[in-house]
């Protein structure tokens, strides 16, 4: 008989999951680890985030702007130190890959909007830097409500 995967089962359930549900659970989520982040990063990961998100201003596509999004979240999450967390995060991420999500994020996204959001994602990354956890939760709050305002009109 052969082992099936708890983890790759889950994950396969979820692939159906609207861009709505993901937005939800991000906006649980990510506020939370960006406070942890906040006392947990290091220096050079400081660092990697800035630099993440310096590439995300500097992007020339929608594509690629998600694509250093993406990251920027990603390293936030990975500075909290929690496995746990993370994993449920990587999870988000495979979802995010969806057609569903591509193709909302592209309807609603404008250069005003990315404009927007790379303020917001510079908020973040200043209550990081100051080791400010409760800022940095409300920063990410405010950003992510933004994103699921503008993509699900929410």
């Amino acid at each position: 008989m052969p082992h099936s995967d708890p983890i790759l089962e889950s994950t396969q359930r979820m692939h159906g999951a609207s861009p709505a549900d993901m937005m939800e659970l991000r906006v649980l989520l990510e506020p939370s680890a960006a406070a942890f982040a906040a006392i947990n990063a290091s220096a050079g990961d400081l660092e990697k985030i800035r630099q993440v998100h310096e590439h995300g201003v500097a992007a020339a596509t929608m594509l690629e702007f998600e694509e250093w999004d993406a990251a920027l979240h990603r390293l936030i999450l990975s500075c909290t130190r929690n496995s746990l967390l993370r994993e449920i995060h990587a999870i988000l991420g495979t979802l995010r890959e969806q057609p569903s999500w591509y193709e909302l994020k592209q309807r609603s996204f404008s250069p005003e909007r990315r404009q927007i959001y790379c303020e917001q994602h510079q908020e973040i990354i200043r209550a990081l830097e100051r080791r400010l956890a409760d800022d940095a939760e409300a920063a990410m709050r405010t950003h992510l409500r933004t994103v699921q305002m503008n993509m699900i009109a929410r």
